[in-house]
């Protein structure tokens, strides 16, 4: 397979900070070289923007829709689109870059919602908002800024959460997204296989995965890690029940947190489960 590696090394708007450095330390740790050793042909591009004292969230619009760009131009070029974040806000270019809403599911993996809007949200962090953005709640400035056109509810799977504001657990019932909990795949619930396979209708699936799924004792590097959490082995299981439906167009990796990772363990990680993924 040709593969974009799509490098967009932001924690929100400030660039190479905190997760921001993520791209840099994934491959740092060998992951071209992982990807070629599975007979990956890599390209390796990074998303940025020039420094500006704008708004926070317009530069986040304008590195959204850079994305937006590299994303689209990889899939003409015939290379599939592998995202290495920073926050969960590369979900919104990522999404507007590989266009056809209508079309298109998402398999969101987090151990958070990252359902809020910035009417509900307790703290106003945008980088726990885009799921709810991606769908067509809230921040509509983004969506505008990059080109998204909102994914329908019923076309999305939240699965491994465990970590859920009052109102956003709310907002999560009233809506069509389909959630998994953590131990309803720890239990392989019956329930995963009959969303996976309701989706694998589509022609195509954006797979999200924030690193904190894991519990935080086997990915210490993230910023709001929580305990109870998946193991490497089975979030490894999980995403390859997702690849397995062949329809994968694009993959985003994100939430690494270099600065706060105890002996490299969520890099190493983080390498395991896009390999588990584009294997």
């Amino acid at each position: 397979m040709n593969v974009s590696l799509l490098a967009v090394p932001y924690n929100l708007d400030q660039l190479r900070v905190g997760m921001g450095q993520a791209p840099a330390a994934l491959l740092q740790a060998g992951l071209a070289e992982q990807l070629a050793a599975q007979g990956h042909a890599t390209l390796l591009e990074t998303v940025s923007i020039p420094a500006s004292d704008m708004p926070r969230e317009e530069r986040i619009g304008r590195i959204q829709a850079a994305l937006a760009v590299a994303v689209t131009q990889a899939r003409a070029a015939g290379r599939f689109p592998l995202v290495l974040g920073g926050d969960c806000l590369v979900a919104l270019g990522t999404l507007a870059g590989l266009a056809r809403p209508a079309d298109t599911g998402i398999v969101w993996i987090d151990a958070h919602g990252d359902f809020n809007t910035p009417a509900i949200s307790l703290s106003g962090y945008l980088g726990g908002m885009p799921l709810a953005c991606a769908v067509g709640h809230g921040l509509e400035a983004l969506r505008d800024a990059c080109g998204l056109m909102p994914i329908a509810e019923q076309h999305v799977a939240l699965v491994g959460v465990r970590d859920l504001d009052t109102l956003e657990a709310q907002a999560l019932e009233r809506s069509a997204v389909t959630v998994v909990p953590t131990q309803g795949v720890i239990d392989q619930s019956p329930k995963l296989d009959a969303i996976l396979t309701a989706l694998a209708v589509l022609p195509q699936i954006y797979l999200h995965i924030d690193i904190d799924v894991l519990d935080m004792a086997e990915a210490p590097g993230v910023d709001f890690p929580t305990s109870h959490g998946l193991h490497i082995e089975q979030l490894l299981w999980l995403v390859q029940q997702v690849a397995a439906q062949g329809k994968l167009a694009a993959l985003a990796l994100t939430a690494v947190n270099p600065t706060k990772d105890n002996g490299g363990r969520t890099v190493q990680a983080a390498l395991q489960v896009i390999s588990a993924a584009l294997g």
